[in-house]
């Protein structure tokens, strides 16, 4: 199924639609907030910053994450002026490319003109190096279930 395919639909309590790009951005943000608070790497990346990264497509949607002096916040559109824009031709591009995380997709869709960055560049630098920590730690013995049930599925194939 394509995540075009889904409706998307406001949620005005949460400040919150049910566009893929827009769940993916906010998630990160939620994740960033709990590492701002438990992770002294992370903590380290954002005590003395200040600044808004903006995630949005060329349809309009647009999500800020928020970097206020070890304080991570979102919200929905573009209230105040980002310092760093990544805008993507569209919702399943953004989450694809981000998911992702392959710098060469980043790259072709420069070139293509389907991703447009905008502002500091270095704050591109900060939100790359800050991906590593987003990432949860899975427990060893989870990890090792997964795998043993991908070799399954493998032989099963």
């Amino acid at each position: 199924m394509k995540l075009s395919s889904l409706p998307v639909v406001k949620l005005p309590i949460v400040d919150l639609s049910t566009d893929p790009l827009d769940l993916l951005v906010a998630g990160l943000a939620l994740r960033m907030k709990q590492l701002a608070r438990t992770s002294p790497k992370f903590i380290e990346l954002v005590h003395d910053r200040e600044f808004r990264i903006q995630i949005g497509t060329d349809l309009g949607l647009a999500r800020q994450i928020i970097v206020n002096r070890g304080k991570i916040d979102t919200v929905a559109g573009s209230p105040e002026k980002a310092d760093f824009i990544l805008q993507f031709a569209s919702s399943e591009q953004g989450v694809k490319t981000l998911v992702k995380g392959d710098p060469t997709a980043f790259m072709t869709g420069m070139q293509d003109g389907s991703i447009k960055m905008e502002g500091d560049f270095g704050l591109l630098m900060w939100f790359n190096n800050a991906a590593k920590y987003l990432q949860p730690d899975i427990p060893k013995p989870v990890r090792k279930a997964v795998k043993w049930v991908k070799a399954k599925r493998q032989a099963l194939a």
